[in-house]
């Protein structure tokens, strides 16, 4: 007995049979009814492909996980029965091969006979199969990770296609195409009429015979169609592209506004250089320009794991969290700061009071004492401690040589972990001896 695995109904197979179902629910839609328009009957290698493919689907569906409820299962009964209760039907009756059964019965069926008529409705409920197009879409959607509003949009081109189709071969068959030319001819000739009516631009070549009241009645109803469709478009689909990124579409609306503000008060040229150039620095760094954490609604522990992830570089860089015991980075990374310079920046002052320490995550910055260089400090480096284990004035000045990003750890922060972790205590009282060593060591 075969054991099929069960597949994860957001996971890389499953998304890639999605795909593949989505184009042959495409291909049915557009060449079936195509081939109906024109009476072409024939169950040949695509035909029999198609109905492989949505026979198989009742097969996958039966073996990937279901999410109810916010909770995945991939147990078969569970599956099974919301199967059932579902898309079950939809799927056996679009994988059933009706139209073999109706053309072996009354073979090729003549105008108007009840083959015909029995043919249509057949094609007709094999296309309900385009119902699932949406919860393809939204499986899609859940493993690509593709931003809503182009979801929306691609969604949008997927129908807008379908009603085009169908409006040119309704066009034909009210026969309102030249009926002598080939089939293929009379399609694109009927799809020109469509997309110039819908899109409210026809030209006049192509237009309903004037004798003929159903092509006149047909026309309206499908300008009708076109004007809504123009409206929404107009309405929606420029909101949609707008929003594919809406990030950007922020930082620009941000941008424009400190311009605004920068110019309005007359703030020197160069000042204002500056501070564009650090809110270009945060969108190229961050892509967000906002103080405020669009994730800051989560759950402590989840906000945690997102923290330890973007701070990774930095934990592996300093010393002091190298070979930390996990709960003490775990405690001590909630307590940080992210804070960014930019260069020339003064960030310690000699001779104020300490209140803080730093930690460098990027960028070079430059030890100041007594208006003597004494030093330069790389990513990884920490300063600013001697004065909070003293109690002391600051002994040095730190000014940044480039663009940095440092992490800022308040006093009170700071004497709770010394407190709790005896060896976060040790490591920074080793570390301030060895700076003022070094610091003696170069004024001499």
């Amino acid at each position: 007995m075969i054991n099929f695995p069960v597949f994860n109904s957001t996971g890389i197979i499953k998304t890639v049979w999605n795909i593949i179902v989505l184009l042959s629910v495409l291909l049915f839609s557009f060449f079936f009814s195509y081939r109906f328009t024109f009476h072409i009957y024939e169950t040949d290698f695509l035909y029999c492909f198609l109905i492989a493919i949505f026979s198989l689907d009742v097969l996958v569906n039966f073996n990937s996980s279901v999410k109810i409820e916010h909770t995945v299962s991939i147990n078969r009964r569970i599956i099974a029965k919301h199967y059932l209760k579902s898309w079950l039907a939809v799927d056996i009756i679009t994988a059933f091969p009706l139209d073999v059964f109706v053309l072996f019965i009354f073979g090729p069926p003549e105008e108007g006979s009840k083959g015909m008529f029995l043919l249509l409705i057949l094609q007709i409920i094999t296309l309900i199969k385009l119902l699932k197009v949406k919860k393809i879409t939204k499986e899609l959607r859940d493993y690509l990770r593709m931003n809503p509003a182009l979801m929306r949009l691609l969604t949008f081109a997927f129908w807008f296609s379908q009603a085009v189709h169908y409006i040119a071969l309704g066009w034909i068959m009210i026969g309102a195409v030249e009926t002598l030319r080939p089939s293929i001819d009379q399609y694109i000739r009927a799809l020109y009429w469509a997309i110039t009516t819908v899109a409210t631009i026809g030209y006049g070549d192509y237009c309903p015979n004037h004798e003929d009241n159903v092509q006149i009645v047909f026309t309206m109803v499908v300008q009708i169609f076109g004007v809504g469709m123009y409206g929404y478009i107009i309405g929606n689909v420029s909101g949609l592209i707008a929003n594919l990124d809406v990030a950007r579409a922020n930082f620009l609306k941000k941008i424009e506004e400190v311009t605004t503000y920068l110019k309005t008060k007359k703030i020197p040229e160069d000042l204002q250089e500056k501070i564009l150039n650090y809110y270009y620095y945060l969108w190229d760094k961050r892509k967000n320009i906002s103080d405020q954490n669009p994730l800051a609604d989560l759950p402590s522990s989840l906000n945690l794991e997102i923290m330890l992830y973007l701070n990774r570089d930095m934990l592996r860089k300093v010393e002091l969290f190298k070979n930390a015991q996990e709960v003490f980075v775990r405690e001590a990374i909630q307590m940080l700061t992210p804070l960014i310079y930019m260069p020339e920046d003064l960030i310690i002052r000699q001779g104020e009071y300490g209140d803080c320490m730093y930690f460098l995550s990027s960028g070079e910055v430059e030890v100041i004492v007594d208006d003597q260089r004494v030093a330069t400090l790389g990513p990884g480096s920490t300063f600013g401690e001697t004065a909070l284990l003293v109690g002391e004035t600051r002994n040095a000045s730190i000014f940044t040589k480039t663009y940095c990003e440092v992490f800022r750890l308040a006093k009170s922060d700071f004497d709770h972990l010394r407190r709790r972790f005896p060896e976060f205590d040790g490591e920074i009282r080793k570390l301030s001896h060895k700076r003022a060593r070094k610091t003696e060591k170069t004024r001499k």
